[in-house]
């Protein structure tokens, strides 16, 4: 099972890690669910999403129910990150952002291309080139419905002689008002504090804890080989049995692996 832990956080943290130069460029005005697709260099991510003009949820689930879900809550600057087959969640601050990533930080440049229809909806062309605060910049396409909604974005980002290409595009949109529970934890999740986890289960370590038992202190007396007349031979100790390190412990060291600490 924490193993499965394990791998479900390395997922949500790849699942998070869109660059902000692909993300919505402005809220949308009204509500609606869509499939979403995000292909890069690194691969394709497909997702299922839910949007409101302050909250967004993203769903990169299987049949099963194992994956990842985020949700985003653009009102109060914080987001979710739930594991919904483990019953536990991540929480992280929106506020505060380094400079360059956070999309207040950029501005943008449209210019109309033209009209058309794009994935069953009617959509506006734009050439888009944005530039953050800290002079980086982005070129390229996007088509936008007269709602706000980013239909699809092709987009080119370099700096120096770094080159990064990003398409992200939905179908199956459904505009219509989206049930507000999407947007909230839900009732019976634990909150998972991976720094918690792994201070506590390196604390441990540091302390000796692993289960491991306190060495005899030495006397400096030689041990009897031979047993004197009329006495019972001396029973030796048994071997000490190491015990089987926590759960905390086991989860300390899969995350050590996975994320280098």
């Amino acid at each position: 099972m924490l193993r499965r832990l394990c791998a479900l956080i390395a997922l949500a943290t790849l699942f998070a890690a869109t660059p902000v130069w692909a993300a919505q460029m402005s809220r949308p005005q009204v509500e609606y669910s869509a499939d979403s697709m995000i292909q890069s260099e690194e691969g394709t991510i497909q997702q299922r999403i839910y949007v409101t003009p302050a909250k967004e949820r993203k769903e990169m689930l299987t049949d099963a129910g194992d994956g990842a879900v985020q949700i985003f809550r653009f009102d109060s600057k914080v987001m979710w990150q739930l594991m919904p087959s483990e019953k536990m969640y991540m929480e992280h601050s929106m506020a505060g952002k380094s400079q360059g990533k956070d999309p207040s930080q950029w501005t943008y440049e449209d210019t109309v291309m033209g009209e058309e229809t794009l994935n069953g909806m009617r959509v506006t062309k734009y050439k888009t080139i944005a530039t953050s605060s800290d002079g980086k910049k982005y070129g390229g396409f996007s088509w936008r419905t007269r709602e706000g909604i980013s239909i699809k974005q092709d987009l080119l980002y370099k700096e120096g002689n770094d080159k990064k290409r990003m398409l992200t595009e939905l179908t199956n949109v459904q505009i219509g008002r989206q049930d507000s529970k999407l947007f909230e934890i839900p009732e019976g999740f634990t909150k998972f504090d991976m720094g918690a986890m792994m201070s506590g289960a390196m604390g441990r370590e540091g302390m000796g804890q692993r289960g491991m038992p306190t060495p005899r202190p030495q006397t400096g007396r030689q041990p009897r080989t031979m047993p004197v007349p009329g006495e019972q031979p001396a029973t030796p100790d048994p071997a000490p049995t190491q015990e089987e390190p926590s759960d905390v412990e086991k989860a300390g060291t899969l995350l050590k692996g996975l994320f280098g600490h």
